[in-house]
């Protein structure tokens, strides 16, 4: 299959360059995000050839990211899109970022956001069964809660936060499944950075609760965007995995932010679609990740073990179980 072609569930746009990727997420939306543009894997070979890192402080890191995260998507079949943010946003990197995925597990980060900026718009804390719940939805995945607090948060002001966010290329699914909103590399960015910049969407103590959760993903479900992080980084992430009903297709997704490195914070998102598995989704993941690990510290951490020796058990669908493509 074609790392080309546009599988069902993720509608993809194409625009360039990384230097526009780079402006629009230091610049940022009125209150916390940014949208962000670069090259998309469709788009024709002359604007392919334009580059999807960019920085003015570290131009040879750009130049190696660039080059790397090319290698690495080149190699696998199915769709990618990554996005980084390093160096205070003087760094960037952008491939594909404005294509549209099934948000599959991710999402539940959106409605977290949700959920916390409404107790802040009703002033108040979150009520012991909410933290229960989110704990759930983001720590273990749980599909169950993510559904419960989707529906008390409700449709409404899912789409407030999302406003307030500056993530406005991310659309819920019309019929309420947290696991098919719409969602891009450039949106996921802008989410990790609104959970650890401060700002005027989410508190101190809010961004501070999502990023705690963050960092208890349980073990089996710590692969993804970590895989070749620095040994002493700070990791909070959150995967997605969800299959196209009646195929063996996956979407499999991860963000993350990586705090206290040696080259300093920065985030990593990779999306995927039209894996052949759920398992080949993970090691495209993680080879990309570890690419990036390594562009960005100079060291030499690709040397990871494979995910199929580390995951156990097939995981259940990991979204919100509507298993709809």
């Amino acid at each position: 299959m074609s790392a080309d072609r546009t599988p069902a569930g993720c509608r993809r746009t194409a625009r360039s360059a990384a230097v526009v990727l780079a402006a629009a997420l230091t610049t940022g939306s009125a209150t916390a995000g940014a949208a962000a543009a670069a090259p998309g894997a469709a788009a024709t070979e002359a604007s392919a050839q334009e580059p999807i890192c960019a920085s003015e402080s570290h131009p040879d890191v750009a130049r190696r990211l660039d080059e790397g995260i090319r290698e690495r998507a080149d190699e696998r079949e199915g769709t990618i899109a990554v996005g980084v943010f390093a160096h205070g946003g003087d760094l960037t990197c952008g491939l594909d970022p404005d294509a549209e995925f099934d948000a599959a597990s991710v999402g539940k980060v959106v409605v977290l956001g949700a959920l916390l900026r409404t107790a802040m718009d009703e002033d108040r804390e979150l009520t012991a069964e909410e933290r229960d719940l989110a704990t759930a939805m983001i720590t273990v995945s749980d599909n169950d809660a993510a559904t419960e607090l989707r529906n008390r948060v409700g449709a409404e002001r899912i789409q407030r936060f999302l406003d307030l966010a500056g993530m406005d290329a991310t659309e819920p699914d019309p019929e309420g499944y947290v696991g098919l909103m719409g969602t891009t590399v450039s949106d996921q960015l802008t989410l990790l950075r609104l959970l650890r910049t401060d700002n005027d969407v989410l508190g101190r103590e809010e961004r501070g609760f999502a990023l705690g959760l963050m960092g208890d993903v349980i073990g089996e479900q710590r692969w993804g965007v970590p895989s070749g992080a620095p040994a002493d980084a700070e990791v909070h992430l959150k995967n997605g995995w969800l299959p196209h009903t009646g195929t063996d297709l996956w979407r499999v997704h991860s963000i993350g932010g990586f705090r206290g490195t040696p080259v300093g914070d920065y985030d990593i998102v990779v999306l995927t679609d039209d894996n052949d598995g759920m398992r080949y989704g993970v090691d495209t993941v993680e080879s990309v990740a570890a690419e990036v690990h390594s562009g960005l510290t100079g060291q030499d951490v690709r040397s990871v073990t494979p995910p199929t020796e580390r995951m156990s058990e097939p995981l259940s669908d990991g979204s919100d179980g509507s298993g709809r493509a």
